[in-house]
């Protein structure tokens, strides 16, 4: 259960870094964060397209939530597992 919320904080981890640009320097493979990174860099809040960000967040949203909800539901199946 640990594994499953270490993922999910090390996807917004790298996220953070990206956007502050202390993360990986690559465009063969682009992450959440540095796609977050190139709307700032392209003044997208300035000219209006908040939009830009829109499709990051919500996938940043989507798999953290999916992961906190995997972490809810195995606990008390591995929890009682352990008890027996």
């Amino acid at each position: 259960m640990a594994l499953i919320l270490q993922i999910a904080s090390g996807i917004l981890a790298e996220a953070q870094l990206s956007i502050l640009g202390l993360g990986p320097r690559t465009t063969e493979v682009p992450t959440l964060g540095l796609m977050m990174r190139w709307a700032m860099i392209y003044q997208a809040q300035i000219l209006g397209k908040w939009w830009a960000y829109l499709p990051v967040l919500v996938t940043i949203a989507l798999i953290t939530f999916s992961m906190n909800l995997m972490n809810t539901g195995l606990g008390p199946g591995i929890q009682s597992a352990l008890r027996d």
